[in-house]
């Protein structure tokens, strides 16, 4: 017993599966051929039951004029005949007129006579002659009753209902064809669509234009224009990012092999000889940063997106401050923080590494890019949904045209390339560090010390 449920469930199934591989409009036709089969069942119930409300109220009234009819003329007494092997139709009626006192002797009357009413009325029976319909009209001395079965109004009436059903039938086998034809004309462009891509390379990333496709669709393609488009940007950015590393560490490396060379030949009491080994430490430190910042931004482009933190802010500024200290010592940069309220707990959405990142690099940039005995100045506010940090120094500055030019990658400055040793890829790690968190940056002059301003804006943490 338990076998049949899961026998339906399969047959099911593999219905639903069948229907799944069809085509599109295939599937669309099958819908539009089991609507019109149930709309035909709902169309003829319909008519069935219409037309037999009409016929019902035809053939009463018939009835109606018929007793009256008999009244006027004053038919004698009678009794109808029934013959069971006779087929009755809608014109066929039992026509008995009984005196009164012949119904009033209650047992000995037949079943299908009625007996003497106070009014006309009509009434259903079952008898020995089959369910009837009955229309009594009682006179002073006698009872007029006509009868009619009403099986043969339920056959008029379903005859009635196929006659309105003819043109439908004949109409709906075209009728589908054409909704399959004109389904088949609106899904051509899908077939044109699924020629573009069977033929189309897997290295094109062109857009696809493909004329009069259905409003359903068109969203979708636009979307799927837009994804190529991107990842033909992220395919550009990669060569190009790939070109630049290399370049950048062809530089260093080619210094270190000339700088080797030179070492090799040269005497190592000589004053030239101190000169190239001093070099050669400085192309180490620019390989090294550089390999460095390519590693932070491997790790940034891989890594899984992490739920935000409590950060406590000026704790990570304080972190940061210390470690570079001794950069900002070696070139005399005094380094100042002020904080809006001290005593309050100032804590950021965020997540410690990628805050760090920001801090370090930025802070970094502050003294690298400073002339030596200058100033950075950091700056902590808050409201209620937001903490901002600024970070202020007294060096060159950059070009307000070059703001959104300067966090792209192996991007650096013609005037700031001989202050320090950089790779270009700082500012960009920072960026991609501040949309981890949902965090931005803007850069502006600096009105505390004239040089370049670096404001930063943080989500605040919702205790």
């Amino acid at each position: 017993m338990q076998n049949k449920p899961n026998e339906k469930v399969a047959y099911w199934q593999q219905i639903q599966t069948f229907y799944d591989k069809l085509p599109l409009s295939s599937r669309m036709s099958l819908s539009v051929c089991v609507f019109s089969i149930l709309l035909f069942f709902m169309i003829g119930l319909s008519a069935y039951q219409i037309s037999l409300e009409e016929s019902q109220e035809v053939l009463d009234r018939q009835m109606q004029e018929m007793a009256s009819f008999l009244d006027r003329n004053n038919i004698s007494d009678r009794t109808s005949i029934y013959d069971r092997h006779r087929p009755y139709d809608e014109t066929d009626l039992f026509i008995d007129i009984v005196p009164r006192e012949e119904l009033q002797k209650g047992n000995s009357r037949p079943d299908y006579l009625m007996p003497y009413a106070e009014e006309a009325h009509f009434e259903k029976i079952h008898s020995s002659r089959g369910e009837l319909k009955v229309y009594v009209l009682p006179l002073p001395d006698k009872q007029i009753q006509i009868s009619q079965f009403i099986k043969v109004r339920r056959h008029l009436a379903k005859q009635l209902a196929f006659t309105m059903l003819i043109p439908y039938v004949l109409f709906m086998p075209f009728a589908i064809y054409g909704f399959y034809r004109l389904i088949r004309h609106h899904l051509k462009p899908l077939d044109e669509l699924k020629q573009t891509f069977a033929l189309r390379d897997y290295s094109d990333l062109s857009e696809i234009h493909i004329q009069r496709l259905p409003a359903e669709i068109t969203p979708a393609i636009d979307e799927l224009n837009h994804l190529f488009h991107r990842i033909q940007q992220a395919q550009q950015q990669q060569k190009m990012f790939i070109a630049n590393a290399a370049h950048e560490l062809r530089t260093p490396l080619t210094a270190i092999r000339l700088q080797t060379s030179l070492l090799t030949k040269t005497s190592k009491d000589s004053k030239a000889y101190a000169e190239n080994l001093q070099d050669l430490e400085q192309s180490l430190k620019r390989m090294s940063h550089l390999v460095e910042q390519l590693m932070s931004l491997a790790h940034q482009d891989v890594q899984d997106k992490q739920a935000l933190q409590s950060v406590n802010i000026v704790d990570s500024i304080r972190r940061c401050v210390g470690q570079l200290l001794a950069s900002a010592h070696k070139k005399h940069i005094d380094i100042q923080v002020q904080i809006q309220d001290e005593q309050a707990k100032i804590n950021v959405a965020a997540l410690p590494a990628p805050l760090d990142t920001i801090l370090l690099n930025l802070m970094d940039n502050a003294i690298k890019y400073n002339p030596e005995h200058g100033a950075v100045l950091l700056k902590i506010n808050s409201d209620l949904k937001h903490v901002y940090v600024e970070i202020h120094d007294n060096g060159d500055g950059i070009d307000p045209s070059q703001y959104e030019h300067v966090v792209q990658r192996f991007v650096r400055l013609e005037k700031t390339q001989h202050q320090a040793i950089g790779s270009g890829l700082g500012l960009s790690i920072v960026q991609t560090a501040l949309e981890q968190i949902h965090a931005e940056m803007h850069f502006q002059p600096s009105a505390w010390l004239r040089g370049l301003q670096v404001s930063l804006k943080f989500l605040r943490w919702k205790e």
